[in-house]
C-alpha cells in the first residue's frame, strides 16, 4: 500500500476525523487507499513513529502555494512501528492489519473501533 509520513499532531487530527486535508508542495496521481504514518518526532498527546490509519485519497486540489490532498473514510488499523520516508513510499500489505469482527461496531454506516480496541492498540502509544 502507498504510505505517507506526517507529523504526529496532524496525524492525530486525521485519525479523529478533524483533519480532512493535508497540504503538500507537490501533487500525486495516486488515488485510493493511503496509509498514514506518524513521524518519529516525540509530541505530547500524540503517537510517534507508527503507521496509525488508512484513508482514501480522493482528490488533490491545487491552491495558490501548495496542493490540498483530500482524505475521506478514515479507518483504524493495528498500529505498528515504521521508519518514515519522504514523499510516497510502499509498505507491504501484510504489515497492515485492520480490526476484525468484534473489534468494531457499525455506527451511521461506518466501522468504528470499540473502546477496548482503542485502549489495547492506541492509548499505550500516545506520548
Amino acid at each position: 500500500m502507498k504510505a505517507i509520513s506526517i507529523h504526529p499532531e496532524p496525524v492525530m487530527d486525521i485519525l479523529s476525523g478533524k483533519k480532512t486535508e493535508e497540504y503538500r508542495s507537490w501533487s500525486t496521481h495516486h488515488r485510493g487507499p493511503l496509509l498514514i504514518c506518524s513521524t518519529a518526532i516525540k509530541t505530547p498527546g500524540c503517537i510517534s513513529g507508527h503507521a496509525v490509519c488508512i484513508v482514501d485519497l480522493v482528490a488533490v486540489k491545487e491552491t495558490p502555494h501548495s496542493y490540498a490532498w483530500v482524505f475521506e473514510n478514515v479507518r483504524c488499523i493495528k498500529p505498528f512501528p515504521i521508519k518514515g520516508q519522504r514523499r510516497l513510499y510502499h509498505v507491504p500489505d501484510d504489515r497492515i492489519v485492520e480490526p476484525e469482527k468484534g473489534e468494531f461496531v457499525i455506527e451511521d454506516g461506518e466501522r468504528v473501533v470499540t473502546d477496548e480496541f482503542w485502549e489495547k492498540y492506541y492509548v499505550n502509544l500516545i506520548n
